[in-house]
């Protein structure tokens, strides 16, 4: 079932740019050289969206074994999150360029979640060392985490929670199962204003 939902998810957020190319294609067999112009541009804009979300998914769900690091992580959400709505904010992560290991993918789909907790756009605020804690704070009007997070959090089944949520809500499931998965501690830190999302690795004993 997760592979069902997961692969709904991707042909959604790759059907975009793919009808983009489509169109643009068709334009290019028009005789005005302007249109013809315009097409292309708009087919190399789509192409290169097409590729910064297909990488950023792959790297959030895919099986490669790659290296991730907040630096990179940003480089590959610029545009990509909320469908471009969204940016991400990572001045205040300390050492950015540190591997991050198995955090690395819990981040990149806690970001997904971010994105989904700003209907209108806005900011991802990331701050924190990748060593001990990241945190993350929507920021745009009407941010809200997505309903069901906080019970994910708690203890509910991913799978579950996927099923009823359907492909749109796969981030927060598939967040919570890498993280328990390659065990990273996922909270809401609660206070004034909207929780903070925290991400803390386990920490390992040094060996004796």
């Amino acid at each position: 079932m997760f592979a069902e939902l997961v692969c709904s998810r991707l042909t959604h957020d790759l059907s975009g740019p793919l009808a983009t190319i489509s169109g643009a294609v068709e334009l290019l067999s028009l005789d005005d050289p302007a249109s013809r112009q315009e097409a292309m541009e708009l087919a190399g804009e789509a192409t290169a969206q097409l590729a910064h979300r297909l990488k950023y998914l792959r790297a959030a769900w895919g099986a490669g074994g790659q290296e991730l690091t907040v630096a990179a992580i940003a480089a590959m959400a610029d545009g990509v999150l909320a469908g471009g709505r969204a940016t991400l904010d990572a001045a205040r992560v300390a050492g950015p360029d540190r591997p991050l290991g198995a955090l690395g993918r819990v981040l990149l789909n806690a970001l997904m979640v971010a994105a989904e907790a700003l209907p209108r756009g806005g900011t991802i605020v990331c701050a924190g060392d990748p060593e001990t804690q990241l945190v993350l704070k929507p920021v745009g009007d009407g941010a809200a985490w997505p309903g069901g997070l906080a019970g994910l959090i708690a203890g509910d089944d991913p799978l579950a929670a996927a099923t009823a949520a359907g492909p749109r809500g796969i981030a927060a499931p598939m967040l919570m199962a890498l993280a328990r998965r390659d065990s990273v501690a996922v909270t809401l830190l609660m206070g004034s204003g909207l929780p903070l999302l925290s991400l803390a690795p386990e920490r390992r004993a040094p060996p004796e």
